[in-house]
C-alpha cells in the first residue's frame, strides 16, 4: 500500500433509499454503498435506478466522498447482456468501485471496463491470506473480509497482503458464512446468493420438545474495537443495513463518526455519547462476533427471538381495534412498533398514533403501565404475540420529497441516457461469449464420480460406470493412504482429493504440506471450493484442479474465469435450475462441466456452534421441514432432511450435453443399503422417493 492508503480510514455506510443516502452524508460517512434495482444482494431494499446512481455519485463527489455500487449476486447466463449494459453505464458515471461476487462479472469488468475499481464482496468467502493474495493477482483493489475472522487472523492477512481491507463493524450477522448459504433457496427457491433471502434463519425450530431460534444471531457491534481493527490493518469500517431506515443509518453513522474522530484521551467520552445514539437505533442484542478470537456465548441464543428492536411487552388483549399490553419501558405517540407472531410468520409494523391509559387518550406512558394502542398493523394478530419498539425520536428529519428535490439539484453526467460505448460493450460480450453448441444426442460418454468418506469405499471403482472416487482430504484419510498403498497402486488417477471449503489461519499451511505430500506420491486430482485454495498448488504443474459446486458457475463467463485461474473441470451450482443449466450446456465451453445428481441437501456452513444440539440431531420448523446438524473441522454444517436428487432426469441432462455426473454418498457410504439404492437408481435413471430436486424443476429466483 502507499502511505496515503495506509493512513486512510473510511467509515462506509449503507443506503437502501435516497433518504438513507442523505442521512449517511449528513452524519459523517466517508463513503456510501448502494444497490441497483438489479443484481443486488438486498433485492428487497428500495435500491436505485442508474439515473439515480449518476446523481448520487455526483453528490458524493461534490463533498469529497465516495460511492460504491453493489453487484454482488450470482448471475444466470441470460442476464449477461443486461449486466454488460449496466457496467458500461457505471463506468461512464465514474462510480468509485463495484462490489462483486460472481467471477463472470469479474472477467467482464476486468477485460472491458478496467476503469471500474473492483471490490471483492464478503459473498466471495475470502477468509485467509491466500485468498486475498489471489484477489491482488486478479486486479481487485479491496477485499471485504469474511465476518468469521478474529483480529489476530485479520492482522496475519494484513502482514501478507497489500490491497485495502474492509470489514463489517455493525449490523445484522448471518448464522451462515457469507456466500455459503442455501437456506432460503432450499425452502423457497429464492436464493440468498442472488439477493432474495427469505430469512429462514430468523424462524423458530424444534429440537426434541424444545422450541428455539437456533439460527438467529445477535447484531454485530464493534465500536469499542475500532482502535484494534485499525491496528490489525482494516481501513474501511462497514455498517450493514441497506434494508434499514434513514433514521437507523443516521444514528449508527453518527455514533461511529464520534468514536473514529475522538482523540485517544477523549475516547471514553465519545463511546458514552455513541452509546446513546446506538441505544436509540433499536437493533438486536449485540455481540463482538469473532473479532475477540473466540465464539461469544451470546452470538446465537436459541431462547431469544432474533427480532429487531427492544421488547416492549406481549399482547394480552385485542378488542375494539386496540392492542392491550403492559409496557416494559416508556412509550410515546410517534414511536414505531412491530408485532412479532409466536410462530414463524413475518411481523407487522406501524407507528403509534393513538393510545389510551386508564380510558384516557395520552401522549406517553411509563414503564409498567398498561396501555391500549390503536391497531394499524396489517395481518392477523393474536394474544401472546410479542411487541417490539423499533423507532423513536427522529434523528433524520428530511422527508422523501425533500430528499428527491435535493438529489435533483445534483448534476447528471447523462450516462444513463447515453448510448455511447454501450454498443461497443454489447459487441464485447458477443466476442467473449463461447459460441452456441449445436444440440447433439448424448455427445459424451457418461462418467460417474462418487463422493465417499474414506478408502473403505475403494471397491466402488470396480462398478460399471464409476470412473472416480472423491475423498475428503483429512488426517485420517492421509493416514489410510499409507496403510493401503498396495490397493491404491494403479488407481491414483481415479482418486480425487477434496480440500475443505474453509481453511482458517494456520490450517492453510497444513493443507499446503498435505497436497505436496500427495502430489509427491503421484496423486494428480484435487477438488477446490474457494479462491484461497488455488495457491495451495503453486509449483505443482502436474496437478489437475477441479472446481466443486461452491466454485459458483452459473454463466459461461464464470466458467471461462475459473479456467483462466487454473481449473480444469467445473461443477454446476447445486441450486441452479433446468433452464439455466441448459443455457450453460448450449455454450461450447473449453472445460468439462459436471452436474451433482445426488447428495445431502446443503443448507448452510457456519463457524458458529449450535450449543445444546448434538451433531446428527434434527431440527424441525413449524412447517415440518427437517434440518440435520453436522460438525466437522470446527464448522457447523446444516443439511436438509430430504436429500437432493436428479435421478429420473439423467437422460435429459445427457441430451443437454452433460457427460459427467457426481453422486455424493459421503453421509451414507457406498456399501450401505441406501448407497446401493442410489447407485441402482442412477444406473436405471429412476426417481428416488423422499428426495428433492431443489430448484431444478421449480426454478431459481
Amino acid at each position: 500500500m502507499t502511505g496515503k492508503q495506509q493512513n486512510m480510514q473510511e467509515l462506509l455506510a449503507p443506503a437502501g433509499s435516497i433518504e438513507a443516502f442523505f442521512a449517511a452524508m449528513e452524519n459523517g460517512a466517508d463513503a456510501v454503498y448502494c444497490g441497483l434495482k438489479e443484481f443486488s444482494a438486498r433485492v428487497k431494499a428500495r435500491n436505485f435506478t442508474v439515473a439515480e446512481v449518476d446523481r448520487l455519485t455526483a453528490c458524493a463527489h461534490q463533498q469529497q466522498r465516495r460511492l460504491y455500487v453493489t453487484l454482488n449476486t450470482l448471475l444466470k447466463e441470460a442476464e449477461l447482456p443486461r449486466l454488460v449494459d449496466l457496467l458500461a453505464q457505471l463506468a461512464a458515471i465514474g462510480v468509485d468501485g463495484i462490489i462483486i461476487q460472481d467471477l463472470g462479472l469479474w472477467r467482464l469488468a476486468r477485460t472491458y471496463f478496467p476503469q471500474l475499481p473492483l471490490h471483492a464482496s464478503t459473498q466471495m468467502t475470502v477468509h485467509n491470506a491466500a485468498g486475498v493474495r489471489m484477489l491482488e493477482k486478479m486486479g481487485f483493489v479491496r477485499a471485504v473480509l469474511a465476518r468469521e475472522l478474529s483480529l489476530e487472523e485479520i492482522e496475519d492477512i494484513r502482514r501478507q497482503t497489500t490491497i485495502e481491507l474492509e470489514h463489517f463493524v455493525h449490523g445484522a450477522l448471518c448464522f451462515s458464512i457469507s456466500g455459503q448459504c442455501f437456506f432460503s433457496s432450499t425452502l423457497t427457491g429464492m436464493s440468498g446468493n442472488r439477493g432474495r433471502c427469505a430469512q429462514p434463519c430468523r424462524r423458530r425450530y424444534q429440537h426434541h420438545q424444545q422450541a428455539g431460534y437456533f439460527f438467529s444471531t445477535s447484531d454485530l457491534c464493534a465500536i469499542e474495537l475500532l482502535p484494534e481493527l485499525i491496528k490489525a490493518g482494516v481501513m474501511s469500517f462497514k455498517i450493514e443495513g441497506r434494508m434499514k431506515s434513514a433514521e437507523y443509518v443516521a444514528r449508527v453513522v453518527a455514533a461511529y463518526r464520534l468514536v473514529l474522530d475522538a482523540p485517544e484521551r477523549e475516547r471514553k467520552t465519545a463511546l458514552r455519547q455513541a452509546a446513546e445514539h446506538l441505544e436509540l437505533s433499536f437493533g438486536r442484542q449485540t455481540t463482538r462476533g469473532f473479532l475477540t478470537g473466540f465464539v461469544p456465548a451470546g452470538i446465537a441464543v436459541s431462547s431469544r427471538q432474533g427480532s429487531l428492536g427492544r421488547h416492549l411487552g406481549d399482547i394480552v388483549s385485542l378488542r375494539e381495534g386496540l392492542i392491550g399490553l403492559k409496557v416494559n419501558e416508556r412509550l410515546h405517540v410517534g414511536d414505531r412498533l412491530r408485532i412479532q407472531p409466536q410462530d414463524d410468520r413475518a411481523g407487522a409494523g406501524f407507528t403509534v398514533r393513538e393510545m389510551l391509559h386508564e380510558h384516557k387518550k395520552v401522549k406517553k406512558v411509563e414503564a409498567g403501565d398498561f396501555v391500549r394502542v390503536k391497531n394499524f398493523a396489517r395481518g392477523v394478530l393474536q394474544v401472546g404475540d410479542a411487541v417490539f419498539k423499533v423507532g423513536g425520536k427522529a434523528a433524520f428529519t428530511l422527508s422523501s420529497e425533500a430528499c428527491l428535490q435535493k438529489l435533483a439539484r445534483c448534476p447528471s453526467s447523462g450516462a444513463a441516457q447515453s448510448t455511447a460505448g454501450r454498443e461497443t460493450a454489447g459487441q464485447a460480450l458477443a466476442a467473449l461469449l463461447p459460441r452456441q453448441r449445436p444440440a447433439a444426442p448424448d455427445p459424451y460418454a457418461r462418467e460417474l464420480t462418487v463422493v465417499v468418506r474414506g478408502l473403505a469405499d475403494l471397491p466402488l471403482l470396480d462398478l460399471p460406470g464409476v470412473a472416480r472416487l472423491q475423498l475428503p482430504l483429512s488426517p485420517k484419510n492421509l493416514a489410510d493412504v499409507k496403510k493401503n498403498e498396495r490397493k491404491l497402486a494403479g488407481r491414483k488417477d481415479a482418486i480425487i482429493w477434496e480440500v475443505p471449503a474453509m481453511l482458517f489461519g494456520d490450517e492453510w499451511q497444513e493443507y499446503r504440506r498435505a497436497v505436496q505430500l500427495l502430489a509427491g506420491q503421484g496423486y494428480r486430482l484435487f477438488s477446490l471450493n474457494n479462491l484461497g485454495h488455488l495457491p495451495l498448488f503453486a509449483g505443482m504443474a502436474e496437478a489437475r484442479l477441479l472446481g466443486g459446486f461452491r466454485c459458483y458457475t452459473m454463466n459461461s463467463q464464470a466458467a471461462l474465469a475459473w479456467q483462466e485461474l487454473g481449473l480444469a473441470e467445473l461443477t454446476v451450482n447445486v441450486e441452479d435450475d433446468r433452464g439455466n443449466i441448459r443455457e450453460l450446456y448450449s455454450r461450447s465451453l473449453p472445460l468439462p462441466l459436471a452436474v451433482t445428481v445426488y447428495s445431502p441437501q446443503p443448507v448452510l456452513l457456519s463457524r458458529i456452534p449450535l450449543r445444546g444440539v448434538r451433531p446428527g440431531s434434527l431440527l424441525r420448523s413449524d412447517r415440518d421441514e427437517g434440518y440435520r446438524i453436522l460438525q466437522s473441522g470446527g464448522l457447523t454444517q446444516v443439511v436438509g432432511e430430504q436429500d437432493f436428487s436428479l435421478t429420473g432426469h439423467l437422460r435429459e441432462l445427457r441430451n443437454m450435453g452433460c457427460g459427467q455426473l457426481i453422486v455424493d454418498l459421503s453421509q451414507c457410504g457406498g456399501s450401505s443399503l441406501k448407497g446401493q439404492e442410489v447407485l441402482s437408481a442412477i444406473a436405471g435413471d429412476q426417481y428416488l422417493p423422499a428426495t428433492s430436486t431443489l430448484n431444478y424443476e421449480r426454478g431459481l429466483a
